[in-house]
């Protein structure tokens, strides 16, 4: 199983452009899953220079609804087949950030008449080797959500916390084991692994790719959940990325043996 990273904050090689957003290839066999679509900049460009066809594409999962994950979702369905497009239900949810106070709109518009959208609840199986997984909102341990009291949604006398309840992962069995592929963890990475351990009946994961939304915390925040992450998870290969924050990063190679960034362009075999 081999595993592209099409778009990502920063560029592995020269002839890859960097944006802010994620967009992961994953081949499974014969069938192909796009996680993500970043902004919408450069998708079809990256994926064009790493040899990747959109058209080939059998399934598009949505890890929520972020503009930095979703952003690109008309220019590849421009360039895609008829393929199910894969979501929690609460996609759609009116996500917001408060800048000084005054909303910005962040999330995305999906048009269920358009692009029909697949729901993702609990374990959605997706191909052979790869699912979906929801982190049911009563399975998140407080301590270890990433809420931020600037991302918001509209509630009835006004801006209440996002919860995030779109937010899904996906779990992928491969040549070397069950690997796990985040969005941006908003559910918070260790209830996400917590989830998957119980739903998979594992505690030892190959890799765990992907954003773990650890970018805008504090360091003392971060040394908790890294520290939490690498005492409850036998983890062989750490490949952050995206929102994790390269302070993150520096962390997670104090704690951990093997890790190392996944820019874009990178490729992983699984």
């Amino acid at each position: 199983m081999e595993v592209t990273v099409l778009v990502e904050n920063y560029s592995q090689f020269p002839n890859i452009i960097a944006e802010y957003g994620l967009s992961i290839h994953i081949r499974d066999a014969d069938k192909q899953v796009l996680l993500d679509t970043g902004q919408g900049h450069v998708l079809v460009y990256n994926s064009a220079v790493l040899g990747i066809s959109l058209k080939e594409i059998d399934h598009l999962v949505l890890s929520h609804g972020h503009y930095d994950h979703t952003g690109g979702v008309s220019d590849f369905l421009l360039n895609a087949r008829s393929i199910p497009i894969w979501a929690h239900p609460e996609i759609n949810v009116g996500h917001t950030k408060l800048r000084d106070g005054k909303p910005f709109f962040n999330g995305c518009r999906l048009n269920a008449e358009v692009a029909a959208i697949s729901p993702v609840t609990g374990v959605t199986q997706i191909t052979e080797h790869v699912w979906a997984v929801e982190i049911p909102m009563e399975n998140r341990e407080p301590d270890f959500l990433n809420q931020l009291p600037y991302l918001v949604v509209p509630g009835e006398n006004g801006w209440v916390p996002d919860p995030f309840e779109d937010d899904i992962s996906l779990a992928v069995q491969g040549n070397h084991g069950l690997s796990v592929i985040l969005g941006c963890s908003h559910a918070g990475v260790v209830n996400i692994l917590e989830e998957i351990s119980r739903r998979f009946n594992t505690r030892q994961f190959y890799c765990v790719l992907g954003g773990m939304h650890l970018g805008v915390r504090s360091r003392e925040y971060n040394e908790k959940i890294i520290s939490e992450l690498t005492s409850r998870f036998t983890v062989q290969k750490w490949k952050p990325c995206h929102c994790t924050g390269l302070d993150a990063l520096i962390t997670f190679a104090r704690k951990a043996e093997d890790v190392s960034w996944a820019g874009a362009g990178s490729v992983i075999e699984l």
